[in-house]
């Protein structure tokens, strides 16, 4: 998960919300499809293209594929705050594994293979999460963009907390003694290790392992390659598996995106 940062809310969103203030999310989608696609779209770019979850690239254009999540049940109403039509409630988020191709299924059975907010549903279904779960994961607004909290096993493609890191930072909404504990809870409530998510993280790092070779075959010296590796994997707005690649490339990754002030 990587830090997501909101621009101004859409035009067409503010336009509804001056027309409707109590109006729900679903009203707004069967009233003015135009406004929530716009939602959709602005969410996605603001994103790099990326699920604000598992950072898997969002680029169907089907809206069940393109789905707006809302950290906050959108349900909810609590004082004056309609969170189904506030933009910094809402995410960008891939299907979550709910749509597959039959190989697929057959390798990758639910609801173990569901993800991002598709499993966050079921815990909070299976009462394993409150419906209001802010404290119990992380939210993507909230990540810093330095220093990386997560970490990864490079063996099994799994996401970790990464202790040190998370030793330093102190996150506001938090129920957990550590930040740590915060991260791997998060890791959990999406389901971010399951197979399907985990098997591709591996793929990236083939792919990173084949990239070494490639570059020292053009003739960079060892100390050289990992930069090399940084500048190729992170001059596109943003990578698919950003945290993946940012673990596997360590300080490289780390020196390279505090050059180009990355704040997420």
């Amino acid at each position: 998960m990587k830090r997501v940062i909101k621009g101004d809310a859409p035009h067409l969103l503010k336009e509804y919300i001056s027309s409707y203030p109590d109006a729900t999310w679903e009203q707004m989608c069967d009233e003015n499809a135009q406004a929530a696609n716009e939602c959709r779209d602005q969410a996605i770019s603001e994103q790099g293209g990326l699920c604000a979850y598992c950072e898997q690239r969002v680029s169907s254009h089907e809206p069940l594929h393109r789905r707006i999540e809302h950290f906050h049940p959108k349900s909810d109403k609590p004082g004056f705050r309609n969170w189904g039509l506030d933009w910094e409630n809402m995410l960008a988020v891939c299907d979550g594994g709910s749509w597959r191709s039959k190989n697929e299924s057959a390798s990758y059975p639910l609801p173990e293979n569901l993800s991002c907010d598709e499993y966050k549903n079921h815990m909070i279904t299976q009462s394993k999460i409150p419906a209001a779960c802010e404290g119990h994961l992380l939210n993507p607004l909230t990540v810093p963009s330095f220093p990386n909290l997560f970490g990864l096993d490079k063996s099994t493609g799994f996401l970790q907390s990464e202790k040190t890191s998370c030793a330093n930072v102190d996150i506001q909404e938090n129920v957990y003694e550590t930040t740590a504990e915060l991260v791997d809870h998060t890791i959990e409530v999406l389901n971010l290790n399951c197979n399907r998510l985990a098997e591709k993280r591996l793929l990236i790092i083939w792919n990173i392992n084949r990239n070494i070779k490639a570059i020292r075959d053009k003739g960079y010296s060892p100390a050289e390659v990992p930069g090399q590796l940084a500048l190729r994997y992170f001059k596109s707005r943003w990578p698919e598996f950003f945290t993946t690649l940012r673990c596997c490339l360590g300080s490289a990754a780390e020196d390279y995106l505090s050059t180009i002030n990355y704040q997420g």
